[in-house]
């Protein structure tokens, strides 16, 4: 028969070498191609495919991940997210089929369309996320707490224990408990130091630390009460942070500490009491930006006695990746836990799909990528901040709003058609939560796709990025063009990644859309002549400059506003990082006197250095100027998007309980990128191609016979085999040998491990769609007779297990015997009747009724 007919006639088959096989691999994708998006879509199984000799060295062979799972590392806790007070006002906003189906999503079977949540954050006390500050022992100098509120009544009233509980209630429908870490912003303000103007409050710290030595032992009594206090609630808490972040004071709730003092009052006061009040519980120091993690485990664990109470450090994501901080501080203290505990996309406020589907993918991409670097380098788990936040990304008693991956919309103002709006965040976070469980191992996994991270290009410009000034390098992401009164990035129109490509590039513009309520100057996609754009259209002029020559260089003054772009110290919320990092942001004030240093640029072409001409020259005789930099008189730094060098593409991979594998895989890129998982152990690959903007989660429980490299019967003659078990329908046959089920037991569980070696050699596999014309055209009748005998030892064991049943020990010797005589004949038969006897003697089988 023609190939083709073959094909549609028996699309699984393959005729392929002997000892040949393919592993089966499910694997999950979320990508965005334009604004065409996959969310977090299962898709066709893939398989691997045992090496051949020299296919590694071919110089055709994809870029390898190189996986080998011999090597073993951390231990996963879990992923979660923060029950915050505005989280929980939230969530009681929501009515209450949509509370539930927020309680699914969440903490709900991964089987079942739910994340599989099992951790959790919450403030003790209040944080910035809540209506106002408050506490539960409000009385002045009450040492022995003898006020303080064990109802804990703010918390129930606001509804965050009933949020919690609901969460627990989730969980253990799965059979697993809530792992609830919680962190004090900080205590009454009458246990503190006066801050900077003489007053207590928990808004404000002295410097460099907040807490009053004499309210040492009544802090940690304080938070063992807490604890206590959601004990009686029937919410238990798994661990503690000492402070979160405790090198900043922003103007919401806070307290100051150095390593050395955060180490003492751990030693002498919070320590001893949490281990006689509640053994067990885990203890971890610093919770905040991992830039400095390393610094504060040494400063934790150099006194010995102090060490001894900490289970490790949590770290925030607002001071970038720093993986080579992580690194260190694992090599410093490899016994030492390291726990993502908070991480959220801010400044802007919610950024929703409908208005930027690049800036909205964007805020996704960078919180996985954190997920998948932190994993990577040490981190037991990935807590994330807000589970829900307002329309306007709160509430926030100081405004500082931020985005979330659900976004509650009780009153449907958001024009979707549910009141619950998931963030491309959501689903990024599946990829993770979904398919690395706790209890999860990471294994060993060299990435060769990427070996180098790339340097910064007009690529990676994408709408909305905050202008700030940096340390001239001569980057081309430091280079301008000036056509027609715009200062465009060079490079973004012609660069596909960049929203502004083919769309006359990104433009540095004044920012007016509602989430800029200060004057930040940032990039977003030039605008058309005569466009209306109320935020970005030439009618506002707001990316329109006019370049005026002053002493010492040039001034640049805004088109709308007649204001002049300054160079301004700033914290980093200013350019979307952490409050408590220093930035220079770009930013437009009123024009002082020309020649002010914060205010003038050296607009100059042929990079920063020496060798740089005055671009400003020029501007006389002409409207347009190309390739120059704008260097700040007062500090020497030079203007760029306020951009991290990040990887473009990376994976990170686990063995699960189960012994099932997950790898997820990241590709940041515009383009497609090829790759080859190559797993060293079981000695085979998978290949595959991942798009730009994409994640992909595979997943696959090996083999048993991965790892063997004898075969039970070896031959050279040819071999069909199946990917994975396939039920055929089955009619009852008169037949020699009657196949049955029986409950299992250790001789039938023996024999089953023996029937389906006997059936790897002997099952139908899928090897690839483009091989199967060329394996289909030279099938005889023969080859028929032997794939159904295979189809039917097959089905024989489908049926089996479907009642979690087993063969019995003669199965193992029948299965077996098919294989083996069937392929005897089919190889050495002169005719057809031969084989067709061996067909029937040897492979008919009775299917019981009940399987």
């Amino acid at each position: 028969k023609s190939a083709d007919a073959m094909s549609m006639r028996l699309p699984l088959l393959l005729l392929t070498t002997a000892g040949a096989w393919a592993q089966s691999v499910q694997w999950t994708q979320t990508a965005r191609d334009g604004s065409s998006l996959t969310l977090l879509q299962d898709q066709p199984e893939l398989h691997f495919h045992k090496l051949k000799d020299g296919e590694l060295d071919s110089k055709d062979a994809p870029p390898r991940l190189v996986l080998d799972t011999s090597a073993t590392h951390q231990t996963i806790a879990g992923f979660g997210g923060a029950f915050t007070q505005a989280a929980a006002q939230n969530y009681m906003s929501l009515s209450e089929d949509d509370r539930a189906e927020l309680m699914h999503l969440y903490f709900g079977k991964p089987e079942d369309g739910g994340h599989g949540y099992t951790m959790g954050r919450v403030p003790i006390n209040s944080c910035d996320f809540a209506p106002f500050s408050y506490n539960f022992d409000n009385k002045t100098d009450d040492k022995e707490l003898k006020h303080f509120d064990d109802s804990v009544k703010q918390d129930v009233d606001n509804g965050m224990v009933p949020m919690i509980k609901a969460a627990q209630a989730k969980i253990k429908e799965r059979d697993m408990e809530l792992s609830l870490l919680a962190s004090p912003w900080s205590p009454p303000g009458w246990m503190k130091l006066p801050g900077p103007e003489g007053v207590k409050s928990m808004v404000t710290s002295a410097k460099p630390n907040g807490l009053d030595p004499d309210y040492q032992r009544p802090w940690a009594k304080y938070m063992s009460r807490w604890i206590d206090a959601y004990k009686a609630h029937g919410i238990g808490v798994w661990g503690v942070t000492v402070q979160n972040e405790p090198e900043a004071t922003a103007g919401w709730e806070s307290m100051l500490y150095t390593p050395s003092f955060m180490a003492s009052f751990v030693k002498e006061h919070l320590g001893p009491v949490l281990k006689a009040d509640h053994p067990g519980i885990k203890i971890f120091g610093f919770d905040h930006n991992k830039d400095h993690v390393l610094e504060w485990a040494k400063g934790l664990y150099s006194d010995a006695e102090a060490a001894e109470y900490f289970d490790g450090v949590g770290v925030h994501w607002y001071g970038g990746l720093n993986t080579d901080k992580l690194e260190a501080t694992h090599k410093f203290a490899p016994d030492k836990s390291i726990l993502a505990t908070e991480a959220c996309n801010c400044v802007g406020n919610v950024v929703l799909q409908t208005a930027s589907v690049s800036s909205w993918w964007n805020r996704a991409e960078k919180l996985a990528l954190d997920i998948l670097e932190d994993l990577k380098f040490w981190a037991i788990g990935w807590i994330d901040w807000n589970l829900v936040v307002s329309t306007q990304g709160g509430p926030n008693h100081l405004k500082n709003f931020c985005d979330a991956n659900i976004i509650a919309d009780p009153n449907m103002t958001l024009g979707q058609d549910s009141a619950i709006v998931k963030q491309a965040s959501f689903y990024y976070m599946g990829h993770f939560s979904r398919y690395v469980p706790a209890g999860s191992v990471r294994v060993g996994l060299e990435n060769l796709v990427e070996t180098e991270v790339p340097p910064l290009s007009p690529a990676d410009v994408k709408n909305g990025i905050a202008m700030s000034f940096h340390e001239c390098d001569d980057s081309v992401v430091q280079l301008f063009d000036l056509v027609d009164g715009s200062v465009v990035l060079h490079g973004t129109n012609e660069a596909p990644g960049s929203d502004g490509f083919n769309a006359g590039g990104e433009c540095v513009e004044f920012c007016i859309s509602g989430e800029c309520w200060f004057p930040k100057v940032q990039a977003w996609t030039c605008a058309a002549k005569g466009s209306s754009d109320p935020f970005h259209g030439s009618e506002k002029h707001n990316q329109k400059w006019t370049i005026k020559k002053v002493k010492g260089g040039v001034q640049l003054v805004n088109g709308m506003n007649n204001k002049c772009l300054t160079s301004v110290h700033a914290a980093g919320w200013a350019v979307g990082l952490d409050a408590g990092i220093k930035a220079v942001a770009a930013q437009v004030t009123d024009c002082a006197a020309p020649g002010s240093k914060n205010q003038t640029f050296v607009m100059s072409t042929g990079g920063s250095g020496d060798d740089a001409s005055d671009a400003s020259t020029m501007l006389e005789a002409s409207s347009s100027q190309s390739k120059f930099t704008l260097k700040s008189l007062s500090d020497g730094l030079c203007m760029q998007p306020e951009l991290e060098k990040l990887p473009h593409f990376d994976a990170v991979a686990f063995k699960l309980p189960d012994d099932s594998y997950s790898l997820v895989a990241m590709n940041l890129n515009d383009q497609d990128v090829p790759l080859r998982i190559h797993d060293t152990q079981a000695g085979t690959a998978l290949d595959h191609t991942m798009p730009g903007h994409s994640i992909h989660t595979y997943r696959w429980t090996p083999a048993k016979s991965d790892h063997k490299s004898t075969e039970a019967e070896p031959t050279t003659a040819p071999l069909l085999t199946m990917a994975s078990p396939v039920a055929v329908p089955l009619k009852a046959q008169e037949s020699h040998q009657t196949v049955s089920t029986t409950k299992p037991n250790a001789e039938t569980n023996a024999a089953t491990n023996s029937a389906n070696d006997a059936a790897t050699n002997a099952a139908i596999n899928v090897k690839g769609a483009a091989d199967s014309a060329d394996a289909m055209a030279p099938l005889s009748p023969l080859s028929v007779l032997f794939m159904f005998s295979c189809m039917v030892v097959l089905a024989a064991l489908a049926a089996a297990r479907a009642d979690n049943a087993r063969l019995p020990s003669k199965a193992a010797d029948w299965a077996r015997g098919a294989a083996v005589r069937a392929r005897r004949t089919l190889t050495g038969a002169d005719k057809e009747e031969t084989a067709y006897t061996a067909f029937v003697e040897h492979t008919t089988v009775e299917v019981q009724p009940a399987h």
